[in-house]
């Protein structure tokens, strides 16, 4: 991160003193992390938007988990609802490929509800025994003739126990 500044208003303007201006990192809100916590706890987050959902994939690299992880909870926050369309469309999360039944998902009432949302009991297949080998976070849109348009944000925290 760095400062810039310049001598504005020295050459006879009625500003005295120096402009800064400061550079810093940028949230595009489509953005994906670990945030690494005191002892074993650390907290996958990621941001989704209806695009993201629509391509089945993350705007920048997808994130991972490690082997021997243990998924503790997953909680999510809606802050602009998505819009899904079809017959019992749903948003899955987890193992990339097997989605739908390694990981867990997000249901039409809750995307479509700005609100935060407990989704630890969702978790199925290896994320709710324990994940063996490195694991890559897929994203897919599930159901019967699924759509989405582009509306809808949301952050996901992912709690897990790296051994």
């Amino acid at each position: 991160m760095g400062y810039e500044t310049s001598p504005f208003g020295n050459q006879g303007s009625n500003v005295t003193s120096d402009v800064s201006n400061h550079y810093g990192a940028r949230d595009t809100g489509k953005t994906v992390g670990v945030s690494k916590t005191e002892g074993f706890v650390n907290e996958l987050t990621i941001n989704i938007d209806g695009d993201m959902v629509t391509a089945g994939a993350y705007a920048l690299l997808a994130p991972s988990l490690p082997a021997k992880s243990i998924v503790e909870d997953v909680y999510m926050e809606v802050t602009e609802a998505f819009v899904l369309g079809g017959t019992t469309p749903v948003i899955d999360i987890g193992t990339e490929s097997t989605e739908a039944t390694n990981g867990f998902t997000i249901t039409e009432a809750q995307a479509e509800a700005v609100g935060m949302y407990d989704l630890t009991s969702a978790l199925a297949g290896t994320w709710a025994a324990g994940l063996a080998a490195d694991t890559t976070v897929g994203l897919l849109l599930g159901g019967t003739s699924p759509t989405v348009t582009s509306a809808g944000k949301a952050k996901i925290v992912i709690r897990y126990v790296a051994l």
